[in-house]
């Protein structure tokens, strides 16, 4: 997809995996939608690890369910209401 996510791929050690476009596109998609609906953009990251979290072990067609899902779950969830307590 990206020279510089290969190059992150590598560092991270993460083998042959490969950084899809259309995977890409939703994950994109999934952290606008968070942080849109939600009105907090921190969120944003946090969305986009947990869908990854969920993705993991898939096939490529079962990342691609995954994160379509995602997104639209996030498009859905309403505003965040309250401040993210990390403590």
């Amino acid at each position: 997809m990206n020279a510089w996510f290969d190059r992150y791929l590598k560092a991270l050690g993460a083998g042959d995996q490969v950084l899809h476009s259309d995977e890409a596109q939703l994950v994109l998609k999934l952290a606008g939608e968070a942080a849109h609906t939600s009105g907090a953009r921190q969120f944003a990251p946090l969305v986009a690890y947990l869908a990854g979290l969920a993705a993991a072990g898939q096939s490529r067609e079962g990342r691609l369910k995954v994160l379509t899902e995602a997104a639209r779950a996030a498009a859905t969830a309403g505003a965040a209401g309250e401040e993210l307590d990390l403590d």
